[in-house]
């Protein structure tokens, strides 16, 4: 009864993360839905292996979202405390000097790519026949153009997301992923399978729908947050940097901890081992979307109650977190008892999947949710120092601790050193939360 009490709160910020969650569950669900129809679809326009070879270059071009260097982050909080404050030039200037970094980041990026690309044979980075090096040129250049340009415009979904409007921004994404199934379907009416055309349709398609909904929203109902040259001040920059120049820390970080998993199991165990791990993986992790669904509108709300001094519903609202937290524990119970039938009729079919990969993977996205609760909370508040330095510790020692553990315990190996993040990061967010909730944070917890 106490968790349902959540949803009866009184006061304006817990009601609009309260909507915010359920439109963003719905949002999910029609996410889900595309994405399940947008795989097939591109497939039978290309082939297979024409499949193989966008999904390769594409997460090649992707890894580019490092190098806004946290900043979003940094404006995100940045543009929610001035808002907070009520101070209206600030926030317009917050927003007018991100949009003029982030241009002159990757105009930069874009540009040297664009230089780089003439003398790169991507058939041969690729192992694929050479006569499809043009138009895997111009494939990589429709790729770094439309991508640089969504970096850029993303900005305008991050304002959503620090203006407490999270289902909102999540929604022109799948907007975007929508009217890119439908130009491929239409691809597919009227054209042969082309890369090239495979590349506007699923980066150039969802850039375009992006730009059009903020210029529409900063004419009208943003119009006040609209963003010009004169409101650029770029002596924000440092704020912006500064803090968004820590999260940039956390996420390279993060990248050593977690994204390595699958190379060392296919070195030590083989490749149908990540197979399993993955599939196991991608199952659970509902634990930790279900749950990131209800965080991610809170990150925002606590820097709007921190900026104003509210550590009564600070303290209030995370209690109400934490016992919505305990959900997981039925979640992971009625995933792990489904998950034989869903394995074999479903995701896995002619794999072997063992009960004990099923229960560790389940207590690893149970601690990952915790982990991801005090995250969520620091974050809004912008004390991140603590949970930087933890993250680069891991950063320097998880991979040789994955080997080991890997070499001598397979799967439960990488779940243990992942699982050990996580619950560092648990157990120090809980005692630096704590601290601030009480007003003792001195030190290094106060950064």
């Amino acid at each position: 009864m106490n968790i349902l009490k959540f949803f009866k709160a009184d006061d304006i910020r817990t009601r609009l993360a309260q909507k915010n969650i359920l439109f963003l569950f719905v949002n999910k669900l029609f996410a889900a839905i595309i994405s399940l129809q947008l795989i097939p679809a591109t497939i039978g326009y290309v082939n297979p292996k024409q499949y193989g070879i966008w999904i390769a270059l594409s997460s090649l071009v992707s890894w580019m979202v490092y190098f806004d260097f946290g900043l979003t982050h940094g404006f995100r909080n940045g543009f929610a405390s001035s808002k907070a404050k009520g101070d209206l030039p600030l926030a317009k200037q917050y927003i007018a000097t991100s949009y003029a970094l982030l241009s002159l980041i990757f105009f930069s990026i874009m540009m040297l790519c664009l230089i780089v690309n003439q003398w790169l044979s991507w058939s041969y980075i690729l192992g694929v026949d050479n006569s499809l090096d043009v138009t895997l040129h111009w494939v990589f250049v429709l790729l770094v153009v439309f991508f640089s340009i969504q970096m850029v415009f993303n900005l305008f979904t991050t304002l959503l997301l620090a203006d407490q409007k999270p289902a909102f921004s999540a929604a022109i994404v799948t907007l975007g992923q929508f009217f890119a199934l439908i130009v491929v379907y239409l691809f597919t009416l009227f054209s042969e399978g082309n890369l090239i055309y495979l590349a506007f349709a699923m980066i150039g398609v969802p850039t375009i729908t992006l730009v059009i909904i903020s210029f529409f929203f900063f004419n009208t109902k943003f119009k006040d947050y609209s963003p010009s040259i004169s409101n650029i001040n770029w002596s924000l920059s440092k704020d912006i940097l500064g803090l968004g120049g820590k999260f940039f820390v956390i996420q390279l970080s993060m990248l050593f901890v977690f994204q390595f998993a699958n190379f060392v199991i296919i070195r030590i165990m083989g490749a149908e081992a990540v197979t399993n791990y993955t599939v196991v993986y991608r199952y659970f992790s509902i634990i930790y979307i279900v749950m990131g669904i209800i965080f991610l509108p809170f990150w925002s709300a606590f820097t709007d109650a921190y900026t104003k001094n509210e550590l009564s519903w600070m303290k209030l609202t995370y209690r109400k977190l934490s016992k919505i937290w305990s959900l997981t524990i039925l979640i992971f119970v009625i995933l792990f008892f489904f998950s034989p039938f869903v394995y074999k009729y479903w995701l896995a079919k002619d794999l072997e999947i063992s009960f004990k990969l099923s229960l560790a993977m389940g207590f690893n996205m149970i601690i990952l949710s915790r982990a991801n609760l005090y995250m969520m909370c620091l974050n809004g508040i912008g004390k991140v120092v603590v949970q930087m330095i933890v993250y680069l510790i891991f950063a320097f020692i998880s991979i040789p601790l994955m080997f080991f553990f890997t070499g001598h315990w397979g799967y439960y190996g990488i779940i243990t050193v992942t699982s050990l993040v996580y619950l560092c990061q648990a157990i120090i967010g809980h005692i630096q939360l704590d601290k601030i909730l009480k007003g003792r944070d001195n030190g290094i917890w106060s950064k």
